[in-house]
C-alpha cells in the first residue's frame, strides 16, 4: 500500500468505491479506501437477488443500528439497516431503482446549492449504469412501454434489467388498475417526471442474474490497477487535523486493524464516504460539530458546527398483507422456508437463471400524488391540513426551507409523494426484530399465501439527528430520526395507507385477491376509517431503510456541513461524498441518487486537482 496516497478514502460503499474507481482511472492517481468490513462480493446471499433478505440483521454485513424509542411511533425502537463491507448498502439492499424527482433535485440548487440540479445530475443518473430490456413477449406482460431510451443509461458500469416475467398476474394488474384509477405511467422516472403505477427495473444483471453492486460495477474493473489499495477490515476512528493554521486541514486519518494502529497521510485529501450514520459520528470524534454535544464528552471542538449530525431524514412505511384468490401464486412457501419450494426454485435458478430467485421480488410500484388532495375540494383538505399541523418538528435553519418545499409538493398533480409498491408475500411490521421478520412472516404465522401493499412516505416533514454519545469510536451513534413526529406526516401516510383499500376493490386486481380474505396480523379489516388507519400506521410503521441528510450540502446558515464541491465548511482537506450530502428525502430508494451524486464528486474532485 502507498504511504502516501493522494486520497485517503474513508469506506468501501457505494459512494467510496464510485470514487476511487473514477480517480484511478489516471495511472498518476494514487488511492487508498478504508473499509471496517470485509469483501463478500463472492458470498451466495450477496449474489442471489432473492437472498437479500437473509443477510439482514447479519452483523457481518450490516452495522444493526437500532434508532432511539420514536416518539411518533409510541415508544417504538426501529431497525436501521445499513450495509457494512465493500460495497456498502448497494451489496444488501433490495436492488429497486428508483430514479429522483427532477422537482426534488431542482430544490437542492433552490436551497443554494449552485450547479446541483436536475439538468446538472441528470446525466449522471445516465452515467453509472446501463438498464437492458427482457424480451419482447416480458415488456408487453409488464407494461414497459414508457421506458425512454434518451434518459437511461446505455454503457454504465451498474446493470439495471426486469424479470423475464410473462405469466404471474400480480405485477401486470399491479399496474393495469392503477391506470383504471387515473394513475398510469406518464413516462419513464429517469426523465424526473413521471408519476404512476409502473414496473420498475432492479439492479441485477440481466445475463448472469446476479446482484449489480459497486463492487461489481465499479471495484471489479478497476482492482488490478496498481494505484488502487483496498484495505479491508480497517476502522478510521478519528480523522487527523491540523490546527497550525487558520483554518484546520485535513492532514490524515487514524486507523485501527486488529491491535494495530495507525497514522495514514493523503498528500491531497481525505474523502468520507462513511455513510449518513458513520460520517457525521467520525467528523464528531474529530472535533467537528456541536460544542453542545462534543464538549460534554470531553472532545476538543476545533470546528463548532451544530449542523453535523442534524437533518436526518428517511422514508417511514407501513403496509397491509391481503390473501390472495385461489391459483395466484406467490412467495410465501419461499417465506416459510419450506424445503420443497426452497430447494425447486434454487434448481431452477442454479440450471436456467429464472424463477423467484432471479429477482428481487419488489418490481411492481409506483410514485403517485395524494388523491385527496386533488381538484378543488381536495386542494381545501390540503390547505386545512397544513393549517392544522403547522410548525415544525424540528426546529432549526433548514426548517423554513423543508416545510415550504413540502407543503408545495404535496399539492402538485403530477408530483409523486408517495410510493405504493407490492411484494408477494405476508408481512410481518408488527415484528421487533433487524432481520428477515421484518419482511417475511416466520413459521408462527397461519399458512396461505398473501400479495402485501406498501406505503412509503417520500418527503417527509420530521427530520432527526444522528450523535455521539462518546469518545470511543466504538460506541454506537445515537440515531433518532423522529419518524412520523411532525403531525402532517401522520395524515399524509395514512391518507396513502388508506387509498390501497380503493385499489384492491378494483379491478384487475380485485380478482386476484380472495374477497372476504385474511390479512396480516394487526390489520385492520377495512382502512377507510381514517382514525383506525392511524392507529395501525403508529403500530406498524417501519423504516424503508433509506436514510439521507446528516451532514446537508446546504449553506451553513441554514443547516449546511459541505458545500456545493462537498468540501466540509471550516476545513481544508476534507469533503464528504454519501447519502449523508443529499439535502433532501429522495423521490424512492436513494441508491441511485448516491451513485449519481459520486460520479459528480468525482469529476469535481479531477476538476480540483487537474486530473484528466
Amino acid at each position: 500500500m502507498d504511504s502516501k496516497p493522494d486520497f485517503v478514502i474513508v469506506g468501501g460503499g457505494m459512494a467510496g468505491l464510485v470514487v476511487a474507481a473514477r480517480l484511478t482511472e489516471n495511472a498518476d492517481t494514487t488511492v487508498v479506501v478504508l473499509e471496517t468490513g470485509q469483501d463478500h462480493s463472492s458470498d451466495p446471499r450477496v449474489r442471489t437477488p432473492m437472498l437479500w433478505p437473509s443477510l439482514l440483521g447479519q452483523s457481518d454485513f450490516g452495522w444493526d443500528y437500532r434508532s432511539t424509542p420514536q416518539k411518533g411511533r409510541d415508544g417504538k425502537i426501529i431497525p436501521l439497516s445499513q450495509g457494512k463491507g465493500l460495497g456498502g448498502s448497494s451489496a444488501i439492499n433490495g436492488q429497486a431503482f428508483v430514479a429522483n424527482s427532477k422537482v426534488a433535485a431542482d430544490a437542492w440548487a433552490e436551497f443554494g446549492n449552485t450547479g446541483w440540479d436536475w439538468k446538472t445530475l441528470g446525466p449522471y443518473y445516465q452515467k453509472f449504469h446501463t438498464l437492458s430490456r427482457p424480451s419482447p413477449e416480458a415488456c408487453d406482460h409488464l407494461r414497459l412501454g414508457y421506458i425512454d431510451d434518451a434518459v437511461r443509461g446505455t454503457n454504465g458500469p451498474v446493470q439495471a434489467s426486469f424479470p423475464e416475467e410473462t405469466v404471474d398476474p400480480l405485477p401486470a394488474a399491479w399496474v393495469d388498475t392503477l391506470a383504471a384509477l387515473g394513475y398510469p405511467a406518464s413516462g419513464d422516472p429517469f426523465s424526473g417526471e413521471m408519476y404512476g403505477g409502473y414496473i420498475n427495473a432492479m439492479s441485477i444483471d440481466p445475463t448472469s442474474k446476479t446482484r449489480s453492486d459497486a463492487v461489481s460495477a465499479y471495484l471489479g474493473p478497476a482492482k488490478a490497477r496498481s494505484n488502487l489499495h483496498i484495505v479491508t477490515g480497517a476502522t478510521v476512528e478519528q480523522i487527523v487535523l491540523d490546527t497550525t493554521a487558520a483554518t484546520p486541514k485535513a492532514i490524515g486519518v487514524k486507523v485501527r486493524e486488529g491491535e494495530k494502529v495507525s497514522i495514514l497521510k493523503p498528500t491531497k485529501e481525505v474523502v468520507l464516504a462513511a455513510g449518513v450514520f458513520g460520517t457525521p459520528k467520525l467528523l464528531e470524534l474529530s472535533g467537528v460539530g456541536s460544542s453542545e454535544h462534543l464538549e460534554p464528552l470531553a472532545i476538543t471542538v476545533i470546528v463548532d458546527n451544530p449542523n453535523v449530525g442534524e437533518n436526518l431524514q428517511d422514508h417511514p412505511n407501513t403496509s397491509i398483507s391481503f390473501e390472495v384468490a385461489g391459483g395466484v401464486k406467490t412467495m410465501d412457501a419461499l417465506s416459510r422456508q419450506e424445503p420443497e419450494a426452497l430447494g425447486a426454485a434454487m434448481q431452477e435458478y442454479m440450471t436456467l437463471k429464472t424463477g423467484p430467485f432471479a429477482s428481487g421480488g419488489n418490481f411492481a410500484g409506483s410514485l403517485l400524488p395524494l388523491p385527496d388532495f386533488e381538484g378543488e375540494e381536495g386542494e381545501a383538505t390540503l390547505s386545512k391540513l397544513i393549517s392544522s399541523t403547522g410548525g415544525d418538528a424540528t426546529p432549526g435553519p433548514f426548517s423554513h426551507s423543508h416545510t415550504s418545499f413540502v407543503h408545495r409538493v404535496l399539492g402538485i398533480a403530477t408530483e409523486g409523494v408517495g410510493n405504493l409498491f407490492t411484494y408477494a408475500s405476508c408481512s410481518n411490521v408488527i415484528s421487533k426484530g433487524a432481520g428477515v421478520g421484518i419482511i417475511h412472516h416466520g413459521t408462527d404465522s397461519t399458512p396461505g399465501n398473501f400479495l402485501t401493499i406498501c406505503a412509503a412516505l417520500l418527503y417527509p416533514l420530521s427530520r432527526g439527528y444522528v450523535h455521539i454519545t462518546s469518545a470511543d469510536p466504538a460506541s454506537k451513534p445515537e440515531i433518532d430520526p423522529r419518524y412520523l413526529e411532525q403531525p402532517l406526516d401522520l395524515e399524509v401516510l395514512a391518507r396513502f395507507l388508506r387509498y390501497i383499500e380503493k385499489i384492491i376493490r378494483t379491478e384487475p386486481l380485485r380478482r386476484l385477491l380472495k374477497q372476504g380474505g385474511r390479512r396480516n396480523f394487526g390489520a385492520p379489516d377495512d382502512l377507510s376509517n381514517l382514525d383506525v388507519t392511524k392507529d395501525y400506521v403508529n403500530g406498524s410503521a417501519l423504516s424503508c431503510w433509506h436514510p439521507t441528510s446528516s451532514c446537508a450540502m446546504l449553506p451553513k446558515e441554514i443547516g449546511g456541513v459541505v458545500s456545493p464541491k462537498l468540501l466540509v465548511y471550516g476545513v481544508e482537506g476534507l469533503r464528504i461524498v454519501d447519502s449523508s450530502i443529499i439535502p433532501l428525502a429522495t423521490r424512492g430508494n436513494c441508491q441511485t441518487t448516491v451513485y449519481a451524486v459520486a460520479e459528480r464528486a468525482a469529476d469535481l474532485i479531477k476538476g480540483d486537482y487537474g486530473i484528466l
